[in-house]
């Protein structure tokens, strides 16, 4: 049953309603794929903005219960989910697990992983097309932009604050190789932990937002990112939305200088603590990664 939280006494009042599960990220490591997999399944109902940043103080959490519970549709019958690779940045961001253990302690939690640094150069491309981040990679290692985006690959780091309130078994690891070389198989182990029946894909392949993104002008994406920017993208559907950002993909691609060597000799040596602790937790072996 979707949780929701108890309302006055008026029966016209509208429940608020909340996630029976959560992706948690990681950032660039197929959620867009995994979000628009799971559109396609008839017992889901996927938040309007796939990324809500609900439980992020520094985001979206003043906007409070009603905006987030607006997110989704009043259909009873469909578990509701939503996906926020933010969630899984506790550097930047605290307090997401214990925000959303409060309002959503029956939540079934889904962390998508990928190659730790395979994912950091991903995220680092990905700042880079939006401009947010210099193209300049010297001096980059011991910056702040670097511990922001080795922190999203820390994989154990990230967590230790959700199994401080929720079980290993509510909590389904997923690696970004699997979705991609095996999708059905795939997707039928996170359906089954969301507690829906099996459903055939539309074979879409991985959603390369990036490549997209790289040819839209970096001051709309950054405006797209902002509070009224969000705002206004509340007011049209998602397909229009999704129009519209093809329509304005019509600019010469933005490239990121490719990372030299010895800066992923650095990260694997960086990363190498968290993700053997990683493997430990999880009790896989991501025979795939570089570290």
């Amino acid at each position: 049953m979707t949780p929701h939280l108890a309302g006055s006494s008026n029966v016209t009042e509208k429940p608020t309603l909340l996630p029976d599960f959560i992706i948690i990220g990681a950032m660039k490591s197929g959620t867009t794929t995994l979000y628009r997999h799971l559109i396609e399944h008839p017992a889901i109902d996927m938040s309007r903005e796939k990324e809500t940043d609900f439980f992020v103080a520094e985001k979206n959490w003043n906007l409070g219960l009603d905006w987030y519970s607006s997110q989704f549709s009043p259909d009873g019958d469909r578990k509701r989910g939503e996906a926020s690779p933010n969630y899984t940045k506790c550097r930047d961001f605290p307090g997401v697990a214990e925000r959303m253990a409060q309002h959503c302690p029956g939540a079934r939690l889904i962390y998508v992983v990928r190659d730790p640094v395979t994912r950091a150069e991903s995220q680092f491309r990905h700042s880079f097309i939006i401009g947010t981040l210099s193209l300049e990679l010297e001096g980059f290692t011991g910056s702040h932009e670097y511990a922001h985006i080795m922190d999203a690959s820390h994989y154990a780091r990230q967590l230790d604050p959700y199994l401080a309130h929720y079980s290993k078994e509510a909590i389904l690891i997923v690696d970004f190789d699997d979705l991609i070389k095996v999708p059905q198989t795939t997707m039928d182990r996170v359906v089954a932990h969301i507690g829906v029946a099996p459903h055939p894909l539309v074979n879409r392949g991985a959603q390369n937002d990036s490549a997209e993104l790289s040819r839209i002008p970096a001051p709309i994406l950054r405006f797209a990112q902002s509070r009224t920017g969000r705002a206004l993208s509340d007011l049209v559907s998602r397909q229009t939305r999704d129009r519209i950002r093809g329509a304005l993909a019509r600019g010469r691609s933005r490239e990121a200088p490719p990372f030299p060597e010895t800066l992923l000799t650095q990260m694997r040596a960086d990363l190498a603590t968290d993700i053997a602790r990683f493997r430990e937790m999880s009790g896989l072996r991501f025979a795939n990664w570089t570290v």
